[in-house]
């Protein structure tokens, strides 16, 4: 266990970035930088999206830079952005990795808050990243202005003890819940679910619920999921299943120990439904699931879909999307988010500068939805290559990470590394 106070606290000018002198987007004047990545010490290549807290703060990961031990570009920070009165936000670095010890490194994956204020999230390699190590789950405790880090869970070896990437989430009832998509069995390396319990402040013991056998039940399931009111677990396989094309699942505990796993829907390929969702689903007031395919539509570029729960238990799907490439977006880089208003936002790649685009679905009656792309990145001032989840806050702001670009784009071995968070006002 470690103590440290907050290693950075550079306040961010306001970054803003108008985007007529960036790119012809209809939505010139909605878009923002609001923090420019610069390697050491607060972080680059930010992947895996941002998470609001209860007082508008927002919090996520890096994964490269900071403190530039386990290799010349870093393995990655947690980072808390914190809005300030007079407009503008304020950087914390949280924790650095240094992946040379069992802290670990290199995390992918979005951060959760526990009822407290606690961050939790993962990494995906322990000791030396390049001699194929799993990760692990870490947690943020903070108390007085301080951040003490720990890591819950590690998984150092091969085969059963692999957690990478692993992904987290809290059930309606607070308690920790977890996804590797390359958990090792006799069926093969296929991805679990897990549970983490914590018998006391530092100690934590991790128990495997699910193993995925390969074929009809699925292979390698996305590090996104959800639950239901029940506390029941929704997903995503990227693999397997008839054709081979992936599935969306639930996972209900059935006693104990035990949890029964259902498909509820076994994608087809093709121009008939897509394939290979790798984002996990969402759910609406009505109990609906929405979600992405990498792959497929009538485009080639992945799809959106929604499973209707019916009457009878049984669900059909239908498919709100197909994206094109070219100046619409292609291939969902991450999950869909909705807005008050029952609209769908999410980022892909394409766009009408090829860096990547914040796309939008828009109900028009009758079932129908109409997409429009929101903002595209130019991979300049603005960032580029936009991935992970969205986050709008209470007045409908979006906000999100791009991967590269901004004020700051180069490592030191590895150019195109800097990255930002932004704001846009759809």
């Amino acid at each position: 266990m470690r103590s440290r106070r907050l290693m950075s606290a550079s306040v961010v000018s306001l970054a803003v970035v108008a985007c007529a002198l960036l790119c012809s987007s209809a939505a010139a004047q909605s878009f923002q930088v609001i923090y420019n990545f610069q390697n050491s010490p607060d972080g680059a290549q930010p992947v895996a999206g941002v998470t609001f807290d209860h007082q508008g703060n927002l919090y996520g990961t890096t994964q490269r830079g900071g403190v530039l031990q386990c290799i010349l570009s870093g393995c990655g920070t947690v980072f808390e952005l914190v809005p300030s009165s007079g407009g503008g936000w304020t950087e914390q670095v949280l924790t650095q990795f240094v992946a040379q010890n069992y802290y670990g490194g290199v995390p992918q994956t979005p951060v959760v808050l526990d009822r407290l204020g606690n961050v939790y999230g993962t990494f995906v390699c322990t000791f030396d990243c390049f001699a194929g190590h799993g990760g692990g789950v870490f947690q943020l405790l903070h108390s007085n202005g301080l951040w003490r880090d720990q890591t819950v869970a590690s998984y150092w070896g091969q085969g059963q003890d692999q957690c990478e990437p692993c992904g987290v989430a809290f059930d309606p009832t607070g308690r920790l819940y977890g996804v590797t998509t390359t958990f090792e069995s006799q069926y093969g390396d296929t991805g679990a679910v897990f549970y983490l319990g914590q018998q006391s402040v530092f100690g934590w013991y991790t128990v495997i619920l699910y193993v995925f056998h390969g074929g009809l039940d699925g292979v390698n399931p996305s590090t996104w999921f959800t639950f239901d009111s029940s506390g029941a677990i929704y997903g995503t396989t990227e693999y397997g299943t008839d054709n081979n094309a992936g599935s969306v699942f639930k996972l209900q505990n059935a006693g104990g120990a035990q949890w029964d796993e259902t498909q509820l829907w076994d994608f087809h390929g093709g121009t008939v439904d897509g394939a290979n969702p790798t984002l996990g689903v969402i759910f609406d007031s009505a109990g609906n699931l929405y979600g992405t395919t990498s792959e497929g539509g009538t485009g080639s570029k992945g799809t959106v879909f929604k499973l209707t729960h019916n009457a009878n238990g049984s669900w059909t799907e239908s498919i709100l999307y197909s994206f094109q490439g070219g100046s619409d977006a292609s291939t969902p880089s991450g999950p869909l988010t909705f807005d008050a208003q029952g609209n769908l936002y999410g980022v892909a790649s394409g766009g009408a500068h090829g860096y990547g685009a914040v796309y939008k679905l828009t109900p028009s009656g009758g079932g129908q939805w109409t997409e429009s792309v929101v903002y595209s990145f130019t991979d300049g001032l603005d960032g580029g290559y936009p991935s992970g989840e969205l986050a709008l806050d209470s007045s409908g702001n979006l906000y999100g990470t791009a991967a590269q670009g901004g004020a700051y784009p180069n490592c030191s071995d590895e150019p195109n590394c800097g990255g930002v968070v932004y704001e846009i006002s759809p």
